[in-house]
C-alpha cells in the first residue's frame, strides 16, 4: 500500500514538474489528438492535494507518529487510549490548550477519533487537537 501511494504521488509530482511535450506534426488534422495538461502554476495545489490524501491514508496506520486515527478504547480526564487498526494501541496525553472537535463534545469509549500532536519518548503522544469523526 505505501509503496503504491508513493509510486502515485511520485509520477504526480513529475508530471506537474515536467513541461508539457510539444505536439508533433502529423500526417492529416483529423488524426491529430489533444493530450492534456497540468496547466502552470497548479503544482503547488497538486502537492498539498497529494500530501492530505496520503496524510488520510497512512493515519490509521500509526505510520506518522503525530498524527493517529482510531477508536477511543478508555478515557479520564487527561489520559485518553486509542485503538488504531491492526490491534496496536496509542497512549495519548491531554493538556489545557487540547482542542476537543466539536467544540464543547465529551470524548467517551467507541467513538472514531483523529489526533494530532507531538509525539514523546516514550512512545505516547500529547494531543494538541482531537477531532470526533462519528460515534
Amino acid at each position: 500500500m505505501n509503496t503504491r501511494l508513493t509510486a502515485l504521488a511520485a509520477a504526480v509530482l513529475l508530471l506537474a514538474a515536467s513541461p508539457a511535450p510539444s505536439p508533433t506534426p502529423s500526417p492529416s488534422p483529423s488524426s491529430a489528438i489533444a493530450v492534456p495538461t497540468i496547466p502552470p502554476g497548479v503544482g503547488g495545489a497538486v502537492e498539498r492535494i497529494l500530501e492530505k490524501v496520503a496524510g488520510d491514508a497512512i493515519a490509521p496506520l500509526g505510520v506518522d507518529p503525530n498524527h493517529v486515527r482510531g477508536t477511543v478504547t478508555f478515557f479520564r480526564r487527561f489520559d485518553l487510549q486509542v485503538r488504531m487498526p491492526l490491534d496496536t494501541y496509542k497512549q495519548i496525553r491531554l493538556h489545557q490548550g487540547t482542542i476537543i472537535n466539536p467544540r464543547g463534545a465529551t470524548l467517551a469509549p467507541g467513538q472514531f477519533v483523529d489526533v494530532r500532536g507531538q509525539v514523546n519518548a516514550d512512545g505516547s503522544m500529547n494531543a494538541d487537537e482531537i477531532t470526533i469523526l462519528h460515534s
